[in-house]
C-alpha cells in the first residue's frame, strides 16, 4: 500500500472542515486562521488511510484517519529544526544546542496544536503515547455518524 493509496479524500475534507470554519480561533474580536492547526491536521490527514476501508485495508486489519507518526514526523516536514545560515555560519552558536532548543519548542507547539485539534473535536487520542510508542490519533473528518463509524472500525482493528 503506497502513499497514492493515502489521505487524498482526508485532505480534501481538512479544507472542507477550514472552509465552514472549524479551523479558525478568535483574535482581537475576528477569526483568525490557525495556520497552524491546518498544517498539522493536513499532515495528519495525508499519512493516514481513507474511508471507508478498501478491501485491501479490511484484511490487513488497518484503521483509517488514524495517525501515529508521532510529532517528529511533522516536525520534519514542517521544516521546524531548520537553522538559518546566520545561525549555520555562526561561530559563536552552538548548533546542537540550537537544534535542540527548536526541538522542544516545536514539539510543544505541536502538542498545543494537537490540544485544539482534541477542543475542536476534529482528532481523538485513541492510544496515548507510550515508551517507544507514539500516540494515536484518529481524525473525526466527517459527519458525526462517520466519525462514530469511523472509531468502531479503528477500534476494532486496533483491539481496544
Amino acid at each position: 500500500m503506497g502513499m497514492e493509496e493515502m489521505g487524498y479524500q482526508n485532505a480534501n475534507l481538512v479544507y472542507a472542515l477550514s472552509s465552514i470554519g472549524r479551523l479558525n480561533k478568535p483574535r482581537g474580536g475576528k477569526l483568525a486562521v490557525n495556520t497552524m492547526a491546518i498544517a498539522t491536521l493536513t499532515y495528519m490527514a495525508l499519512n493516514t488511510y481513507d474511508w471507508p476501508p478498501t478491501e485491501k485495508l479490511r484484511q490487513a486489519n488497518l484503521p483509517c484517519r488514524y495517525y501515529t507518526l508521532g510529532w517528529r514526523a511533522i516536525y520534519d516536514a514542517l521544516g521546524m529544526g531548520l537553522l538559518s545560515q546566520e545561525q549555520v555560519s555562526d561561530a559563536d552558536i552552538d548548533v546542537d544546542a540550537a537544534i535542540k532548543a527548536r526541538e522542544r519548542t516545536a514539539q510543544t507547539r505541536i502538542s498545543q496544536t494537537w490540544k485544539y485539534l482534541q477542543d475542536q473535536k476534529l482528532i481523538k487520542c485513541l492510544q496515548p503515547a507510550s515508551l517507544g510508542k507514539n500516540a494515536g490519533y484518529l481524525l473525526l473528518l466527517g459527519t458525526d455518524e462517520e466519525n462514530r463509524e469511523v472509531e468502531a472500525y479503528a477500534r476494532e482493528c486496533l483491539g481496544i
